[in-house]
């Protein structure tokens, strides 16, 4: 067997199962039960493509004898069934207690696709074949990704690349890259780009897009909005070559566009991406446009992309959506209904962005101490670095200093928790320091307001 697993680690899959189907055909018994167990694994690693053969390829091995109680021919049943979408309960049953490498990593594959991840990751054992090496590390960073362990899944991604060849180790250093700018490291991810591009010769043009899309998301978090844009222009044009058109590639343009300033293009972007989305995809899409537009102040234009995507079925940020309408419509002085929606926001779960709306609108009807209330509340309840905890601290300091500085204490804590988080740039960065440095005087002194 040992040119046949040369062969599948080459990816020469055609020569590997050739030789099975020979050795399964004209060898003894025992030899043509192992070569038809292993056909099944080969047929196994095509995903539901495969199922039949490997099926087949199983019971061939079946009717052989002796194999009821082999770990590893119950674990790829276990394995094809749970691809099938079967029960726990009925794949579970398949399993057997075994140290066999082999065997485990079918039994990790059918955990991970009932959604079982950290049991995926106390499965996988050392000593796989190096076929089947590779995948289980790809496996692992398959099931740290579910589990947002992004970190870690870039890392078992590299070390699966180090162990693949050819396309498949490409593949990992993509899959690594994508798991880096999840962590938010771009320059990891820039490495493992660097990698991937002279990993293979003549990259096809679906892969070539996926790379220069992810080099555009690298170069964007490191803050290189001009080099982010050719590189996802060349992802765009890749794309068209390819017939294969991802929705997130314009998306991804018109956030960079919209970075550099370029609202009408950024928008535009947007608009070839909604037209490119199916599904959950068009929630996204519309998000991305309203937020945009309420940062541009076209506060009725973000209204109306906010009321397309609350029509949007199984959108999973509605809550946001309710909390961003209850902003565009507070933007255009319309209180009551401001309020209204700000509300049903909260009972939704966006309690911090509601809190945030609802101290706004008693700010700008000068009821000054519900405002402080709200934004107070609004603090306590955003996790730190937010948008809407950096809003509400300085909302909280400037409500402070409106009520004649009362509470200098809290105004220099907050001033000072919030400063690192605004822009020198920001308009709110001088008067942060002046509050705080109002406030700094009074402790000074020792006096207090009236």
């Amino acid at each position: 067997m040992k040119g046949v697993l040369e062969a599948l680690h080459q990816g020469d899959y055609d020569t590997a199962i050739e030789r099975l189907t020979r050795k399964a055909l004209f060898g003894s018994k025992g030899e043509a039960r192992e070569a038809l167990l292993l056909l099944a694994e080969v047929h196994s690693l095509y995903g539901e493509e495969g199922l039949e053969r490997a099926h087949q390829a199983l019971e061939e091995a079946y009717e052989l004898g002796g194999l009821e109680y082999d770990p590893l021919y119950r674990a790829l049943l276990g394995e094809l069934l749970a691809l099938e979408g079967r029960g726990e309960r009925e794949v579970r049953a398949l399993f057997l207690p075994t140290e066999d490498p082999r065997a485990r990593y079918h039994q990790a594959q059918a955990l991970f696709y009932l959604g079982r991840f950290e049991e995926v990751l106390r499965t996988l054992k050392e000593g796989l074949p190096a076929f089947l090496a590779w995948r289980a590390e790809g496996l692992k960073g398959r099931a740290l990704e579910r589990l947002g362990r992004y970190r870690e899944a870039a890392l078992a991604y590299e070390r699966g690349a180090e162990l693949a060849l050819g396309l498949e180790r490409y593949w990992l250093l993509l899959d690594a890259a994508a798991m880096w700018l999840e962590a938010g490291e771009g320059e990891r991810a820039l490495l493992a780009l660097e990698e991937a591009s002279g990993a293979v010769g003549e990259e096809p043009a679906e892969d070539a897009a996926t790379r220069h899309y992810l080099l555009a998301r690298a170069h964007f978090l490191l803050d290189n909005p001009n080099r982010a844009l050719e590189e996802v222009l060349k992802a765009l044009a890749l794309e068209e070559e390819s017939g294969h058109k991802a929705y997130g590639t314009p998306l991804l343009q018109g956030q960079i566009l919209l970075r550099l300033g370029r609202y009408p293009e950024g928008m535009a972007a947007f608009q070839e991406a909604l037209a490119r989305a199916e599904g959950l995809e068009r929630g996204y899409v519309l998000h991305e446009m309203a937020v945009a537009a309420l940062d541009q102040g076209a506060y009725l234009e973000a209204e109306e992309y906010l009321e397309a995507l609350l029509r949007e079925e199984g959108y999973p940020y509605q809550a946001q959506a309710l909390a961003d309408l209850a902003e565009a419509l507070y933007r255009q002085g319309r209180y009551q209904e401001a309020e209204e929606v700000a509300r049903r926001a909260m009972q939704q779960g966006a309690e911090a962005a509601g809190e945030l709306i609802l101290g706004h609108i008693a700010y700008d009807l000068m009821h000054l101490e519900e405002a402080l209330a709200h934004y107070r509340k609004a603090a306590e309840l955003s996790e730190e670095g937010s948008r809407e905890w950096v809003g509400a601290q300085e909302m909280v300091v400037d409500t402070l200093a409106q009520l004649g500085y009362r509470s200098p204490e809290e105004i220099l804590a907050r001033a000072e928790a919030v400063l690192p988080h605004v822009h020198p740039a920001d308009e709110w960065h001088q008067a942060l320091l002046a509050y705080r440095e109002r406030a700094e005087a009074i402790l000074r002194e020792g006096r207090r307001p009236n």
